[in-house]
């Protein structure tokens, strides 16, 4: 054998070697990539959700200082997009997390649910929220985050008219997680409403419909038949929202 030959074979023996090597490595580059990307999706997924499902401007308030105020935190992208559980305590969210955001399958196979087991799961816990003070406690409590209170945020949810003008246009509103709630269903705890006062009146507005309000969340019990809110949002404008606003809960 010439010595070029015995040199392509000593390559090509190599090379074998290295093809496993480089293999793991190309999956090992994939997986942090795609570890990456799954924690950079999760990190930004309320934004992302916001930008998909949230369209065109229905209202924008005429107040020159909330105005001025808003054009500002635009150009400092300072604006807080919340989801329902953020304006909960933590304590108040892990206990109705536990009962409201679907029942326990963990336990269960995929062929598991749905079954007698599964349905039996859910009067257990059904039972067990009825006798725990912690979770009746919450589905009134009106405490709040402080850390959210004077910032300029947005969130989805639906309207539940409190006050219309004569022109048919509401002039206060609850904002609430999901349709009915207030109306078809008991109302949600006080920290899960959200009080709303438009002078200018709102005109778009159909309880079947999910909206994006934008403003400055303040504290603020407010108390109607329809149910309590324990904050206020100072609107700046509202938009159309096309989605299920609340992820936190099983519908």
């Amino acid at each position: 054998m010439s010595k070029v030959a015995a040199k392509e074979n000593e390559l090509a023996a190599v090379n074998a070697k290295r093809k496993p090597l480089k293999i793991v490595l190309l999956l090992f580059v994939f997986l942090v990539a795609g570890s990456v990307f799954a924690r950079l999706v999760q990190l930004y997924w309320p934004s992302i959700k916001h930008q998909l499902y949230t369209s065109e401007a229905l209202y924008q308030t005429s107040n020159p200082e909330l105005q001025a105020l808003f054009s500002q935190e635009v150009e400092q992208k300072s604006v807080v997009r919340l989801g329902w559980q953020d304006l909960l305590p933590e304590q108040e969210e892990a206990t109705l997390r536990r009962y409201q955001s679907g029942n326990d399958t963990s336990d269960l196979s995929p062929t598991q649910i749905g079954t007698v087991q599964s349905i039996t799961n859910q009067l257990l816990l059904s039972i067990q929220a009825s006798s725990d003070e912690n979770y009746i406690s919450a589905l009134h409590s009106t405490n709040i985050v402080h850390t959210i209170l004077g910032k300029a945020i947005s969130i989805s949810g639906f309207i539940v008219p409190i006050e219309v003008n004569e022109d048919r246009t509401l002039q206060s509103f609850f904002v609430v997680p999901y349709y009915g709630a207030c109306i078809h269903f008991p109302p949600p705890p006080p920290n899960q409403i959200i009080f709303v006062q438009l002078p200018d009146g709102f005109a778009h507005h159909n309880l079947a419909d999910a909206f994006t309000l934008t403003g400055i969340l303040e504290q603020g019990l407010f108390e109607d038949p329809l149910g309590t809110s324990a904050y206020i949002l100072n609107v700046y404008d509202i938009e159309a929202y096309h989605g299920q606003p609340d992820d936190f809960r099983a519908h």
